[in-house]
């Protein structure tokens, strides 16, 4: 069987260097990249096609979000799972629609993430714990504007 091929997108070095060797460390899994920042990671991804790629949100020059759609243009095959310390049901929100399969939380156990990343690769939808609740929570909500909707574009009832 051939390994699930891993490309890391995150601004922080040394957690870079982290996930990469608890990923080289275990059966069935190859990190093919490494970038740090979303622009920089949409470049490695469109080169090295890898399976799944572990984007941070919050990173200078280009965020994950919105490097996402960018990823699903030009590497539509691979799964993209959020790894982040973003809490956030919005910023939950916006990743799944913008097509994101998944999204953790960096304060995860080791087991969960590789489960994750197996389960990902095989087109399966993951989340942390914390934020399936977020999730449920916000679809529970009803909303009346769209988040980061621009008021000009409202006609005059929606504003």
């Amino acid at each position: 069987m051939e390994p699930i091929r891993v490309l890391i997108i995150d601004d922080h070095t040394l957690f870079r260097s982290g996930i990469k060797l608890l990923l080289e460390r275990q059966t069935g899994f190859e990190v093919v990249g490494e970038a740090s920042d979303g622009l920089e990671g949409v470049k490695r991804a469109k080169q090295l096609k890898p399976d799944v790629v572990l984007l941070d949100l919050h990173m200078p020059v280009t965020s994950g979000l919105v490097a996402i759609p960018l990823l699903r243009e030009e590497v539509p095959t691979t799964e993209i799972i959020m790894l982040t310390v973003s809490e956030d049901a919005d910023d939950l929100l916006e990743a799944l629609r913008a097509g994101a399969r998944g999204y953790l939380l960096k304060n995860i156990e080791t087991e969960f993430l590789l489960d994750a990343i197996r389960r990902a690769a095989a087109g399966e939808s993951v989340m942390s714990s914390q934020m399936t609740a977020k999730l449920a929570d916000a679809m529970r909500t009803p909303q009346t504007v769209v988040n980061n909707t621009n008021p000009e574009k409202l006609t005059p009832r929606e504003r």
